[in-house]
C-alpha cells in the first residue's frame, strides 16, 4: 500500500501532515575495493563518490562512482594513490576529491565520468567541501613546512580557478582539517586543530568559533577535529571529535544551532554491544541532513593502518544531537563474515541523503564493504506565497514522489500537478510554482513503485 502525505491549500492557508516509518536494517552492497575510504552522495543518494587507497600507508587506489546508490561501481579515469577527502554537488554533477601523496585536488564537472587537476599548489590537501549547485568549491591545506600553502582555498566558478580565501589567522598552527559549507557556499566552516573556525562570507573573514574541550576530557589528552557538517542554511552545525590519547564511550560530537554562537557536547554513552566494544575515540565522519534534525555520526575512522583502528558504533539522532540512538540493524553478531553486519567496526566514511534518510557507510574489516539503509520519511510540503502564486516545496527525498493535487480530498483519482519541480540550490528543496486558480485544492505526495 503506497503512503502519501497531504498538504491542504484553501483561501492562502495551509496545513500539512506526514507520516514515517522506521528505518530498515543494514543492507550489503558491492564493495569496488578492498582499501575505501570517505564517501559523498548526490542530495538524493543516487550518485555516490567513493575514496580509495586512502587507508594504504603507500597509497594505491583509485575514485569509484557509482550512479544507482552503490548497486554498482566505476572506477574513475584518476591516477592511482591514497584519495582522502570527497564532496559531492547536490545532483552529483561536480565531485571533489583530495589525493594525499601528490597534495592535489582532483574536480569532475560531469558527475565523474572526466576529471582535472585543479590548479592549486602541491602541498597537504585536507578536506574538501562544495555548494549544492557545484559552482563554489572549498579546499584546506595544512602547513606541512615553514612557508609552506595552508588554510582555506575557494574557487567560485565550479574549479576553474582557485586563490586563497584569506590569510590564516596568526593564532592558528597551520593544522587545517575538515570543511563544510552550507548550500549557497556563503556560511564556511573549518576544523584547525583543536578549534572550529566559521565565515559567513565564503571565507573571507573567519572568527574562532568552538574549541573542543568535551567535559570528559581525560587530564593531558586533547580533542582534534575529525569531521564538520551543516545544515543546507548553514546554520545547524555539527563536529566530531578525535582523541588522540584516549578512548571513550561518549559519543564524542559537539553541537550548535545557531551558527555557533553556542555549542553543546552530546551526553549519551555509547550503547553496549554484544561484544561489549563500545570504547572509541574517534568521530569521523558526521553527517546533518538538509534541515538540520537528522544527524548520524560513525565511530572508529582515521587514517592509520587497519589493524590499528579503533572500533565504534554508528549513531542516528533525531533532535539535533541531543540524545543518540543506534538504527534498526545494529546489533547482528558476526562481524567480519561475508555478507554481515554490525554497528562495531571501523567505519571509515558515512553519508546522508538530504532528507536524511539514506545513510550508506564505508567500513574497513577482513571484509571491507558497503552498506546502506533506507528509512521511509515523509517529505512534508511547505508552502508559500510569491508573486500571487503557490509555491509548494519539499526537502530533496531519497526515494522517488509525485506531487498530485485534486479538489477533493476524498477523491479516489488524483491527477499529477503540472510543472516537474525545480530545485532550490538554497534550501535543497524541490519546488513547483502553481498558479491560482480560484478555489480549494489539495495537494499530496505520493510515493512512486
Amino acid at each position: 500500500m503506497k503512503r502519501f502525505f497531504v498538504a491542504v491549500a484553501a483561501l492562502g492557508a495551509a496545513l500539512a501532515a506526514a507520516d514515517a516509518s522506521l528505518a530498515q536494517g543494514w543492507v550489503q552492497l558491492t564493495a569496488p575495493s578492498s582499501d575505501i575510504g570517505p564517501i559523498a552522495c548526490s542530495a538524493d543518494g543516487s550518485k555516490l563518490l567513493l575514496a580509495g587507497g586512502g587507508y594504504s600507508p603507500v597509497g594505491g587506489d583509485v575514485l569509484y562512482v557509482s550512479h544507482d546508490s552503490g548497486a554498482t561501481w566505476t572506477a574513475a579515469s584518476v591516477p592511482t594513490g591514497g584519495w582522502y577527502a570527497v564532496a559531492s554537488s547536490a545532483e552529483g554533477t561536480v565531485l571533489m576529491a583530495t589525493e594525499r601523496w601528490s597534495g592535489t585536488v582532483y574536480v569532475s564537472t560531469d558527475s565523474g565520468a572526466t576529471w582535472s587537476r585543479a590548479t592549486l599548489p602541491v602541498t597537504w590537501w585536507q578536506g574538501v567541501a562544495c555548494s549544492a549547485n557545484g559552482a563554489v568549491l572549498y579546499a584546506t591545506a595544512s602547513r606541512t613546512t615553514s612557508g609552506s600553502p595552508e588554510g582555506i582555498y575557494a574557487s567560485a566558478d565550479g574549479g576553474a580557478t582557485w586563490s586563497q580565501a584569506a590569510a590564516p589567522p596568526a593564532t592558528t598552527n597551520g593544522d587545517w582539517g575538515p570543511v563544510a559549507c552550507s548550500a549557497d557556499g556563503m556560511r564556511v566552516m573549518v576544523g584547525e586543530g583543536a578549534n572550529v573556525w566559521i565565515s559567513t562570507n565564503s571565507g573571507v573573514n573567519l572568527r574562532l568559533a568552538f574549541t573542543l574541550d568535551p567535559p570528559y576530557l581525560a587530564p593531558g589528552d586533547q580533542f582534534v577535529c575529525a569531521s564538520l557538517a551543516c545544515s543546507a542554511d548553514g546554520r545547524k552545525v555539527a563536529v566530531g571529535g578525535e582523541s588522540l590519547g584516549n578512548y571513550y564511550n561518549q559519543v564524542a560530537v559537539a553541537t550548535s544551532a545557531d551558527s555557533g554562537a553556542t555549542w553543546a557536547w552530546t551526553s549519551d554513552t555509547i550503547p553496549i554491544t554484544p561484544f561489549g566494544m563500545t570504547w572509541c575515540g574517534f568521530w569521523q565522519p558526521v553527517c546533518v541532513s538538509a534541515g538540520g534534525g537528522r544527524l548520524a555520526a560513525a565511530g572508529g575512522g582515521c587514517p592509520c593502518p587497519v589493524g590499528a583502528l579503533p572500533l565504534g558504533p554508528v549513531l542516528v539522532s533525531e533532535d539535533c544531537g541531543a540524545s543518540w540512538v543506534m538504527p534498526p540493524g545494529e546489533a547482528d553478531p558476526a562481524w567480519g563474515d561475508p555478507g554481515t553486519t554490525n554497528s562495531v567496526a571501523p567505519w571509515t566514511g558515512l553519508a546522508m541523503t538530504a532528507d536524511g534518510a539514506r545513510l550508506t557507510g564505508v567500513f574497513l574489516d577482513v571484509y571491507p564493504g558497503v552498506v546502506a539503509q533506507q528509512a521511509v520519511l515523509a517529505p512534508v510540503i511547505d508552502i508559500g506565497v510569491s508573486a500571487g502564486h503557490l509555491v509548494l516545496s519539499w526537502v530533496v527525498p531519497s526515494a522517488p514522489f509525485v506531487l498530485q493535487q485534486s479538489t477533493d480530498i476524498g477523491a479516489v483519482n488524483w491527477t499529477n500537478t503540472p510543472g516537474a519541480p525545480v530545485l532550490n540550490y538554497s534550501t535543497l528543496c524541490e519546488e513547483v510554482t502553481v498558479p491560482p486558480s480560484g478555489r480549494q485544492m489539495f495537494y499530496r505526495l505520493v510515493s512512486r513503485p
